[in-house]
C-alpha cells in the first residue's frame, strides 16, 4: 500500500511539473512572437530620405544650396571648368561629423554617355572669392544640433552631359534618390 500512495504522489507530482513547464513554454512563445512584431531599428528607417535637393540620413541632414559650373581659369588655379556645389551639414548625432565627411559618404556624382558612365572627381578648392567663407568650415566638426556650410567641386571634361547626384545613406546605405543636374 505504501508503494501505491508513493507512486500516486509521484505522479502528481510529475504532471503537476510538466502542467508548469508547459505554461512557462507558452509565455515565452507569445513574448517572442510579440517582440517579432515590432521591427527593430523602424523610426530610422522612415526617417532617412533624398527629396527636394535634401538628404536625410540617421546622423546628418545634407542640403544643396546652389550648383555653377565654374570655367577654366589659370589665374585661379583651375585647369579645367568645374561644377561647384554649395551645400549644408547639419549634425543630428553625438558623433564627431563634419560637412566633407557627410558629403563624401553619401553622395556621387557621375555622368552618362552612350558608350560610358564615369564619375566624376573630386577637384581643387575652388580660389575665388565668393567661395572663401565656405572652404574654411569644410573639414571642421560640427557641434550636435549645429550647421556648417561648405563647397565642393568635381573636374568636368564634359561640359554639356547632363550629371547625376546619387544620394546613399552613408558608403554602403542604400541609395535614397538622384537628381540630373544639367549644365547648361
Amino acid at each position: 500500500m505504501n508503494k501505491l500512495l508513493s507512486l500516486v504522489i509521484f505522479s502528481i507530482f510529475s504532471l503537476s511539473l510538466t502542467a508548469c513547464s508547459a505554461d512557462n513554454k507558452i509565455n515565452t512563445e507569445k513574448k517572442d512572437s510579440h517582440t517579432t512584431v515590432t521591427p527593430p531599428n523602424s523610426k530610422k528607417q522612415r526617417t532617412v530620405y533624398f527629396k527636394n535637393d535634401t538628404l536625410k540620413i540617421n546622423t546628418a541632414t545634407l542640403k544643396l544650396l546652389s550648383i555653377e559650373v565654374l570655367p577654366a581659369n589659370k589665374s585661379l588655379l583651375r585647369e579645367k571648368p568645374q561644377l561647384a556645389i554649395i551645400y549644408e551639414v547639419k549634425n543630428h548625432s553625438k558623433k564627431k561629423l563634419s560637412a566633407q565627411t557627410v558629403w563624401m559618404s553619401s553622395i556621387e556624382l557621375t555622368q552618362e554617355s552612350e558608350n560610358k558612365r564615369t564619375k566624376l572627381l573630386v577637384g581643387l578648392i575652388p580660389q575665388d572669392d565668393k567661395f572663401a567663407p565656405f572652404t574654411s568650415q569644410k573639414a571642421d566638426n560640427i557641434k550636435t544640433n549645429s550647421t556648417a556650410k561648405a563647397v565642393i567641386t568635381y573636374d568636368l571634361d564634359d561640359t554639356t552631359t547632363p550629371i547625376k547626384l546619387t544620394a546613399t545613406q552613408g558608403m554602403t546605405g542604400k541609395k535614397l534618390g538622384e537628381k540630373i543636374i544639367n549644365l547648361k
